[in-house]
Protein backbone atom coordinates (compact mmCIF):
# COMPACT_ATOMS: atom_id res chain seq x y z
CA UNK A 1 0.00 0.00 0.00
CA UNK A 2 1.34 3.43 -0.93
CA UNK A 3 1.55 6.22 1.61
CA UNK A 4 -0.95 8.10 -0.53
CA UNK A 5 -3.46 5.33 0.20
CA UNK A 6 -3.02 5.51 3.96
CA UNK A 7 -5.77 7.39 5.79
CA UNK A 8 -5.32 9.11 9.13
CA UNK A 9 -8.08 10.61 11.26
CA UNK A 10 -7.21 13.37 13.75
CA UNK A 11 -9.58 14.09 16.63
CA UNK A 12 -9.02 17.21 18.71
CA UNK A 13 -11.44 19.87 19.95
CA UNK A 14 -8.81 22.47 18.96
CA UNK A 15 -9.41 23.09 15.25
CA UNK A 16 -6.09 24.96 14.87
CA UNK A 17 -4.20 21.97 16.27
CA UNK A 18 -5.99 19.65 13.84
CA UNK A 19 -5.27 21.89 10.87
CA UNK A 20 -1.59 22.29 11.80
CA UNK A 21 -1.00 18.59 12.30
CA UNK A 22 -2.98 17.70 9.18
CA UNK A 23 -0.85 20.14 7.15
CA UNK A 24 2.35 18.54 8.45
CA UNK A 25 1.16 15.01 7.71
CA UNK A 26 -0.15 15.77 4.25
CA UNK A 27 2.76 17.97 3.19
CA UNK A 28 5.62 15.88 4.54
CA UNK A 29 4.24 12.42 3.84
CA UNK A 30 1.30 12.59 1.46
CA UNK A 31 -0.98 10.73 3.86
CA UNK A 32 -4.70 11.30 3.38
CA UNK A 33 -5.70 13.16 6.53
CA UNK A 34 -9.11 14.10 7.85
CA UNK A 35 -9.92 15.74 11.14
CA UNK A 36 -12.89 16.10 13.40
CA UNK A 37 -13.31 18.43 16.38
CA UNK A 38 -16.27 16.57 17.90
CA UNK A 39 -15.49 13.12 19.34
CA UNK A 40 -19.16 12.13 19.24
CA UNK A 41 -19.22 12.57 15.44
CA UNK A 42 -16.15 10.37 15.10
CA UNK A 43 -18.00 7.22 16.10
CA UNK A 44 -20.49 7.69 13.26
CA UNK A 45 -17.67 8.42 10.83
CA UNK A 46 -15.60 5.34 11.67
CA UNK A 47 -18.70 3.18 11.54
CA UNK A 48 -18.88 4.03 7.81
CA UNK A 49 -15.22 4.55 6.95
CA UNK A 50 -11.97 2.77 7.82
CA UNK A 51 -8.79 4.60 8.80
CA UNK A 52 -5.26 3.21 9.04
CA UNK A 53 -4.48 5.33 12.10
CA UNK A 54 -6.53 7.48 14.46
CA UNK A 55 -4.81 10.20 16.50
CA UNK A 56 -6.89 11.38 19.46
CA UNK A 57 -6.38 14.28 21.86
CA UNK A 58 -6.60 13.20 25.48
CA UNK A 59 -8.35 16.26 26.94
CA UNK A 60 -11.59 17.14 25.19
CA UNK A 61 -14.96 18.29 26.47
CA UNK A 62 -17.86 15.82 26.43
CA UNK A 63 -15.59 12.77 25.96
CA UNK A 64 -11.91 12.37 26.75
CA UNK A 65 -9.49 10.57 24.48
CA UNK A 66 -9.46 7.36 26.52
CA UNK A 67 -13.23 7.03 26.41
CA UNK A 68 -13.23 7.72 22.69
CA UNK A 69 -10.50 5.13 22.21
CA UNK A 70 -12.55 2.54 24.15
CA UNK A 71 -15.52 3.18 21.87
CA UNK A 72 -13.39 3.08 18.72
CA UNK A 73 -11.94 -0.26 19.85
CA UNK A 74 -15.47 -1.74 19.91
CA UNK A 75 -15.91 -0.84 16.23
CA UNK A 76 -12.34 -1.33 14.97
CA UNK A 77 -10.36 -3.34 17.52
CA UNK A 78 -7.15 -3.49 15.47
CA UNK A 79 -6.87 0.12 14.25
CA UNK A 80 -3.76 1.79 15.71
CA UNK A 81 -4.64 4.71 17.99
CA UNK A 82 -2.24 7.39 19.21
CA UNK A 83 -3.20 9.50 22.22
CA UNK A 84 -1.85 13.07 22.10
CA UNK A 85 -1.61 15.04 25.31
CA UNK A 86 -0.07 18.22 26.63
CA UNK A 87 0.43 16.57 30.02
CA UNK A 88 1.99 13.11 29.94
CA UNK A 89 2.01 11.32 33.28
CA UNK A 90 3.00 7.79 34.24
CA UNK A 91 -0.61 7.12 35.25
CA UNK A 92 -1.94 8.21 31.85
CA UNK A 93 0.65 6.17 29.97
CA UNK A 94 -0.15 3.11 32.08
CA UNK A 95 -3.93 3.45 31.71
CA UNK A 96 -3.84 4.30 27.99
CA UNK A 97 -1.50 1.39 27.26
CA UNK A 98 -3.68 -0.98 29.27
CA UNK A 99 -6.75 0.24 27.35
CA UNK A 100 -5.04 -0.41 24.02
CA UNK A 101 -3.37 2.82 22.90
CA UNK A 102 -0.66 2.15 20.35
CA UNK A 103 1.35 5.19 21.44
CA UNK A 104 1.01 8.08 23.86
CA UNK A 105 2.72 11.20 22.53
CA UNK A 106 3.24 14.77 23.66
CA UNK A 107 1.35 17.46 21.77
CA UNK A 108 4.64 19.32 21.70
CA UNK A 109 6.34 16.66 19.60
CA UNK A 110 8.42 17.77 16.63
CA UNK A 111 6.88 17.07 13.22
CA UNK A 112 9.66 14.66 12.23
CA UNK A 113 9.14 12.72 15.48
CA UNK A 114 5.41 12.24 14.91
CA UNK A 115 6.11 11.22 11.33
CA UNK A 116 8.65 8.68 12.56
CA UNK A 117 6.13 7.26 15.06
CA UNK A 118 3.52 6.99 12.32
CA UNK A 119 5.98 5.34 9.95
CA UNK A 120 6.84 2.75 12.65
CA UNK A 121 3.17 1.82 12.96
CA UNK A 122 1.62 2.12 9.51
CA UNK A 123 4.49 2.70 7.10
Amino acid sequence: MNKEDLKILLVDDDKDMCESLADVLMFDSNYKVEFNTNPENVLEKIDKEKFDLIIVDYKMPKMDGLELMRRIRKIHPKTPIFILTAFISNELVEEATKEGATKILSKFIWPDEILQNIKEVIG
